[in-house]
């Protein structure tokens, strides 16, 4: 296969011999021979004309956007860059963006920057989560009907996977958004690798995998190194064929705002040759093991959750041993797993690891379940959640001098000044500008958070 054009021109600067009068400091010695700058013909991730635009384009191309921009500081950077598009888009000067609560802590920090307010659209669980938040097609059409729907909001977002690699309807919900002709923006940061898994339902053959830009989202994000063989940092961010028209220089200098004017090389590279490595057939085949593992594990009595391909999230919430307890135990014996809370573990799975990986974990697992499944002493403590009063937006907090307090009732009627999320992206119980309750109190302790920041009370007024 012909070298990536990236990979290619920095093969051929390392052994050209230049005289590296240039940054970086390093001048590619202890091995660092690749790490290189801006030099002649190694094109501007910001102003890309050349060696970066072509492998973009062979991107955009396998993911069929209308153009996919690489990043290298991780959905971080690409999330505000979206929403700063959505809301340039809708031009009001003040605008709202409505929002899965389970969104991401640059969504918040974008809110913050760029200004905009959050409407939090309804969950439809039962019981709180700290990863999952359910938005339907039938819920998202009530929201838009309602008085909360009717204000003027730029974008819907949402996040699909989320952590415990719980998957939404994004055809569904981007068919309703559109319909109230509202864009709707995917954090896909954990589902870069959908565009490789096939969508086997045969409802509509124009639907052939699962990637949110398949299934009708106007702009996605990719964190491309949480499950493509990326660099940590590698990113996309994917504006759709039907989305608003952008131009490309309105968009790279929106991605230059959020971003550093040094990008990474053997980032951009890594991206660059991520066509080369992945393929369908590795991705299902893949997922076709992890089922043949949640099978057997299922068989000795563990519990799962979440319906994404290759995400293993363990539910613990009826057990006595908890996530975390899991997780300590499975790293002593070798495995070092992704997430763990009270109630669940998460494991990532890839084509990319040893072929040993499935039959060794289900065999550990297996191992200790005797010991493991156990269930728990007493009934799942129930946390109830109700959406706390916004008392100032996101921006105004930054604005306003905050304090550490330990958690306790102490907090209740306090105004939140930090976002708490145990794992982004999560259903954070208070977001910053909201007024704390009991309710928040009793999830942040659930939780083991022992420390949140609040807006000083000497500064803001009584906390009553």
């Amino acid at each position: 296969m012909q070298e990536s054009s990236i990979s290619n021109f920095i093969d051929e600067y390392s052994a050209s011999g230049m005289l590296r009068l240039h940054m970086p400091g390093h001048k590619g010695a202890f091995g660092n021979d690749f790490d290189i700058t801006e030099v002649t013909g190694a094109d501007s991730l910001y102003e890309a004309e050349g060696v970066i635009l072509e492998s973009e384009n062979k991107t955009s191309e396998i993911f069929k956007a209308r153009h996919t921009y690489y990043g290298t500081e991780g959905s971080t950077q690409m999330i505000k860059a979206m929403c700063s598009l959505a809301v340039r888009n809708a031009g009001s000067e003040k605008i709202a963006i409505a929002a899965s609560r389970n969104a991401h802590k640059s969504f918040i920090h974008a809110a913050m920057l760029l200004d905009f307010d959050i409407i939090w659209l309804p969950s439809e669980d039962e019981d709180y989560s700290l990863c999952r938040s359910i938005v339907t097609p039938e819920g998202l059409k009530r929201f838009l009907e309602s008085d909360a729907g009717k204000k003027d909001i730029a974008a819907v977002y949402i996040t699909s996977p989320d952590y415990l690699g719980n998957m939404l309807d994004v055809r569904g919900l981007a068919e309703v958004a559109h319909s109230f002709g509202k864009m709707l923006l995917v954090d896909n940061a954990h589902g870069a690798y959908l565009k490789f898994i096939d969508r086997t339902d045969g409802l509509e053959r124009d639907v052939t995998d699962l990637h949110p830009i398949t299934l009708g989202a106007d702009m996605a994000v990719d964190s491309a190194h949480k499950t493509l063989p990326v660099l940590t940092g590698g990113a996309y961010l994917h504006i759709s064929k039907n989305s608003p028209e952008f131009s490309d220089t309105d968009i790279r200098d929106t991605l230059l705002m959020f971003g550093s004017t040094s990008p990474s090389y053997l980032i951009l590279r890594s991206l660059d040759e991520m066509p080369e490595r992945v393929s369908k057939e590795l991705y299902m085949e893949c997922a076709e093991k992890v089922t043949g593992v949640k099978k057997a594990l299922e068989n000795s009595g563990w519990r799962f959750s979440g319906d994404e391909p290759l995400k293993m999230t363990f539910d613990l919430s009826e057990l006595k041993v908890s996530g975390k307890e899991l997780l300590a135990i499975l790293h002593d014996k070798g495995i070092e797993c992704e997430y763990a809370d009270r109630d669940y573990l998460v494991t990532m799975w890839s084509p990319y690891l040893p072929e040993d990986a499935y039959e060794t974990f289900t065999k550990v697992m297996k191992d200790i379940s005797a010991d493991m499944l156990k269930p728990a002493d007493s009934e799942k403590t129930k946390l109830s959640f109700r959406l706390p009063e916004v008392v100032c937006s996101p921006r105004e907090v930054m604005y306003k001098n905050h304090e550490t307090r330990e958690v306790s009732d102490d907090l209740i009627g306090l105004i939140a000044a930090d976002t708490y999320m145990g794992c982004p992206p999560a259903v954070s119980p208070v977001v910053a500008g909201e007024k704390i309750t009991k309710e928040i109190v009793d999830i942040l302790k659930y939780y083991e958070v022992k420390r949140t920041n609040i807006i000083a009370e000497e500064k803001y007024g009584s906390k009553r």
